[in-house]
């Protein structure tokens, strides 16, 4: 466990009405970390982060960031959704939408200022008076990703942002995510279905059961610290460590059909 925990997550229930879709959660991010989060299809991944991140009522249980509780939409979460179009205002430049959330705490100097660095950070230094719908679908995410972080969050949630890209991109936007963890020293909860992707990024891989949900493994990754595509895919224990995530995703199927 985490030695400084900024996000606490302690005995998460979230009921629709007879359904239980997420049973007891509990489990702990420290501050500064990369923790990755996978679970079978169906399991409620995106249930339990919009519930984290206070969109969603607990029915029961307790969040708590840097030991405050978290009751709803909290000002220091910034998340990154799936549906980067849907969150992007095409009416709006690049970096008139990296500073939507800004305008009302800074001045425009300091909105400028805040924008480009988050745009430089993403790759998209020279792209920011343009408008979202002449961007390619990863350039697209990449702005909404520069937008959380220009934001300056405690915690960078992600749910599953790379679904709808293709590999190559996907690739690309994995290791954006690393260097703006990295260069920021944002904390980052993502949630995706791809166990590869769960292993290059996280420091930990939290492996979700079926529904309803319980944390099933709390797998600490001992990968080194600096990765890249090429080299880490290639690492004996990378193989290791996802095939060992992928086992638990299918016991976790295994033990739903007998329980059905």
């Amino acid at each position: 466990m985490p030695d400084d925990i900024l996000l606490k997550v302690d005995g998460l229930q979230k009921r629709y009405g007879d359904f239980e879709a997420l049973r007891e959660i509990t489990f702990d991010v420290g501050r500064g970390e990369l923790v990755c989060i996978v679970g079978p299809s169906g399991c409620g991944k995106t249930t339990l982060l919009k519930t984290i991140a206070g969109l969603l009522p607990a029915t029961s249980g307790t969040i708590e960031l840097d030991g405050a509780s978290v009751t709803g939409p909290h000002p220091r979460m910034a998340i990154v959704f799936q549906e980067y179009g849907r969150s992007l205002m095409p009416w709006m430049t690049v970096r008139g939408n990296v500073e939507l959330p800004l305008r009302h705490k800074l001045s425009k100097a300091e909105r400028h200022a805040k924008a480009n660095a988050a745009l430089e950070a993403v790759g998209l230094g020279d792209a920011a008076n343009k408008y979202p719908w002449q961007l390619s679908g990863g350039m697209q995410q990449r702005v909404a990703i520069a937008r959380a972080i220009a934001y300056d969050p405690e915690i960078l949630i992600m749910d599953e942002p790379f679904a709808a890209v293709d590999a190559q991109t996907r690739a690309d936007l994995e290791d954006v995510v690393r260097d703006v963890w990295e260069k920021f020293g944002v904390t980052v909860l993502f949630v995706t279905h791809d166990i590869d992707e769960s292993v290059y990024l996280g420091q930990r891989v939290i492996v979700l059961s079926m529904s309803p949900t319980v944390v099933q493994e709390d797998l600490v990754v001992d990968l080194p610290d600096q990765r890249d595509q090429l080299n880490t895919r290639a690492l004996p224990r990378f193989t290791e460590l996802r095939t060992h995530v992928y086992e638990q995703i299918q016991l976790a199927k295994q033990r739903a059909g007998k329980a059905a």
